[in-house]
C-alpha cells in the first residue's frame, strides 16, 4: 500500500513538472516571437537638417580685384606668364576644391574595381596577406553627403519574405537601394538598451545611457567617435545640437586622437566590418573576410585599426561583424562571407549617386 501510494505521488510530481515546463516553453516562444520576430514597428522621427548648404572655396579674392593699370610693356614675359597660370579652383563640394582628378566630366566609368563619375569616385582593392587574412578596402570620394546613405530594412518591408520585417540581406538591400558598394551596418535592431540610431537624418531609435561607442557622421563631411564611458546627456545633446547625419552604435571606436588604442576589450580574431574617415567628402570601408581556415582567420580589434591607421585615417569605426560581416560591389558579393547565407542585417552603409542626380532621372 506505501508502495503504491509513492508511486502516484511521483506520477503528480511528473506530470506537475511537465505542465510547468510545458507553460515556461510557451512563455519563452511568446517572448521570442514578439522581442525577436515581431518586433513592433518603430516611429522614426525626422531630425532638424542644416539650413545652408556646405561652402564650396573659392579663388582668393585678390584674384577679383581690377587689376594693376600699371605699365608692364617692358616686364618679364615670364612673369606674366606664371600670373596667367593660377590654379583654377574646381567645385568639388565637400572636398573642397581638392581631388578634381577623382571624378569625370559627366560621364561613368566603370570596372570591375572602380567607379567614376561628375559625383562619385570608389576604388576597390583586395588585400591577402600571408597569415593567412583577405580583406576588401573601398576608398571613397564624394563631392555630396547624399552620395554616402545608409538604408533600413524597416523601409523596404514589401520586399522581403522572410517572418521577421525588421532585417534583410545586406546584398538584397544593397540591390534594393542601386548602391555602388555597400556594407552591412551597425544591426541595431537586434540589440534593445542604450543605444542611438540615426540614418540619414532620421532617428529610428533612442535609449540612453549608452551601452557601446557611437559613431557620427555631420552634414558637413566630418565624422567623429565617442566612447561610451565618456559620453553623457550634456555631451549627446551637443552632438544633436550639431544636426547628425548618421548615427551608428556598435563599436568599438578603432582609432583615438588618430592613434590605435594600447588594448581593446577583445583579441580574438573575426570577420570584420568598418568605416574610415580620412577628411570631409572622403572615407572608406573596409570588410575583413574571417573563421575560414586555408583562406582567411580574420583580424581582431588592434590588427583592424592598424589597417585604418595605415591608410592614412585619422577617425575609425568598427560595425557589427562575424556572421553579419558582409560587403557589396554593384549588385553582387564583393567578400566571401564565412556561411552560404549571411546573417540578416538591420540597414546597410552604401555609396550612391546624390540626390541631385537620382531626383532628376
Amino acid at each position: 500500500m506505501r508502495q503504491s501510494k509513492l508511486s502516484y505521488s511521483a506520477k503528480r510530481l511528473i506530470k506537475t513538472i511537465l505542465w510547468d515546463l510545458l507553460a515556461l516553453g510557451i512563455c519563452i516562444n511568446t517572448f521570442a516571437y514578439f522581442h525577436h520576430v515581431r518586433k513592433s514597428a518603430p516611429t522614426p522621427t525626422t531630425l532638424a537638417t542644416p539650413t545652408t548648404a556646405v561652402a564650396t572655396p573659392t579663388p582668393d579674392a585678390a584674384a577679383d580685384e581690377p587689376a594693376d593699370q600699371t605699365d608692364t610693356s617692358d616686364a618679364d614675359t615670364g612673369d606674366a606668364a606664371e600670373a596667367t597660370d593660377e590654379p583654377v579652383v574646381v567645385d568639388t563640394g565637400l572636398l573642397g576644391g581638392s581631388y578634381a582628378e577623382m571624378f569625370t566630366d559627366g560621364e561613368i566609368e566603370q570596372t570591375d574595381d572602380s567607379y567614376r563619375s561628375a559625383n562619385v569616385s570608389v576604388t576597390m582593392t583586395k588585400v591577402e596577406l600571408d597569415t593567412p587574412v583577405t580583406y576588401y578596402v573601398a576608398d571613397i570620394y564624394i563631392k555630396d553627403l547624399s552620395s554616402f546613405k545608409t538604408a533600413v530594412a524597416y523601409e523596404y518591408e514589401e520586399y522581403n519574405d522572410g517572418l521577421r520585417k525588421n532585417v534583410m540581406p545586406t546584398l538584397q538591400l544593397a540591390q534594393l537601394t542601386d548602391s555602388i558598394v555597400a556594407i552591412s551596418g551597425d544591426n541595431y535592431t537586434f540589440r534593445k538598451e542604450g543605444l542611438i540610431a540615426v540614418r540619414n537624418g532620421v532617428e529610428w531609435y533612442y535609449d540612453t545611457p549608452l551601452a557601446e561607442d557611437i559613431c557620427v557622421l555631420y552634414y558637413d563631411g566630418t565624422m567623429e567617435t565617442y566612447a561610451a564611458d565618456e559620453t553623457y546627456s550634456t555631451q549627446i545633446a551637443e552632438i544633436y545640437a550639431r544636426q547628425p547625419y548618421q548615427i551608428w552604435t556598435f563599436g568599438p571606436e578603432l582609432l583615438v586622437d588618430g592613434e590605435v588604442p594600447e588594448t581593446f576589450a577583445s583579441t580574438k580574431a573575426n570577420p570584420l566590418s568598418g568605416i574610415g574617415y580620412f577628411e570631409p567628402g572622403h572615407y572608406c570601408f573596409i570588410l575583413v573576410d574571417g573563421r575560414q581556415k586555408g583562406y582567411s582567420l580574420g583580424l581582431n580589434y588592434t590588427q583592424f585599426a592598424q589597417v585604418f591607421k595605415d591608410l592614412g585615417c585619422t577617425v575609425a569605426y568598427n560595425l557589427d561583424g562575424g556572421d553579419t560581416a558582409v560587403m557589396t560591389y554593384g549588385d553582387e558579393l564583393r567578400s566571401q562571407p564565412q556561411d552560404d547565407k549571411p546573417r540578416d542585417t538591420s540597414d546597410i552603409l552604401y555609396i550612391c549617386e546624390p540626390d541631385s542626380v537620382t531626383d532628376g532621372q
